[in-house]
């Protein structure tokens, strides 16, 4: 029920983005953890982007994740910035009290009219920003969602040129452990997007997920994995 739970709330369709393009893979582990994705038409030329991982595993994740997301959905009719958006989601999480459970979310706002995408962050692994085959952290940092009220967000504008590769990811990619119980880690995820940042959207999704599975080999995950890619055309 848990795992129908949390598949139910991930969109069955990945919106067609003006002037770039967009792929998104999810896998969750054995046991079901809570990453969650969704995206909202603001207009013709903007959508926003959201990437998600709520604390915990099983049913309690599920639900909190469904909570996460009916409220994400609400409020994203008022059509917000992305810090605007996770200080609200904070202010709602944190009234509800529910001390053992947060979430940590990637929020993005691209904008085809003036060709540039707003970055916020409440506690998830920092994007990737690759142009020309040059890696580029994305500094934005926050606090986990609904831990504690007035909670404020970072938000970084990028100006996107034509090719220009933007990955979000869950911890679930970093963490993914082989038999010798070494991490699949940042840099070997920054290595290849930059190696691979002339790929389509979809195909460069399809490798980073072939890598951590090489890399993982008969290593159940223990976490969702989780990776969305934004290429600008």
């Amino acid at each position: 029920m848990a795992r129908e739970v949390q598949v139910s709330l991930l969109p069955p369709d990945l919106p067609k983005l003006q002037d770039a393009e967009l792929a998104v893979r999810f896998q969750s582990a054995h046991e079901i953890g809570g990453d969650m994705y969704d995206f909202f038409e603001y207009s013709k030329k903007i959508t926003a982007i959201s990437l998600g991982d709520v604390s915990g595993k099983g049913a309690p994740a599920a639900l909190y994740a469904a909570l996460v997301s009916g409220l994400m959905r609400s409020v994203a009719k008022q059509k917000l910035s992305p810090c605007k958006m996770l200080q609200s989601l904070n202010s709602s999480l944190y009234e509800r009290g529910l001390e053992t459970q947060f979430c940590s979310m990637i929020y993005a706002v691209w904008d085809a009219g003036k060709r540039r995408i707003k970055v916020s962050n409440s506690g998830s692994p920092r994007p990737i920003f690759c142009r020309q085959g040059v890696i580029t952290k994305i500094e934005a940092t926050g606090i986990p969602l609904g831990l504690f009220d007035y909670s404020t967000y970072d938000e970084i504008t990028l100006k996107v040129a034509p090719g220009d590769v933007i990955a979000l990811f869950s911890d679930g990619m970093l963490d993914a452990l082989n038999t010798a119980g070494e991490l699949f880690a940042r840099p070997h995820l920054e290595e290849l997007v930059a190696k691979n940042c002339h790929l389509p959207a979809t195909e460069l999704v399809a490798l980073l997920f072939n890598a951590v599975q090489q890399h993982s080999g008969d290593v159940a995950a223990f976490d969702d994995e989780t990776v969305i890619v934004f290429k600008a055309n």
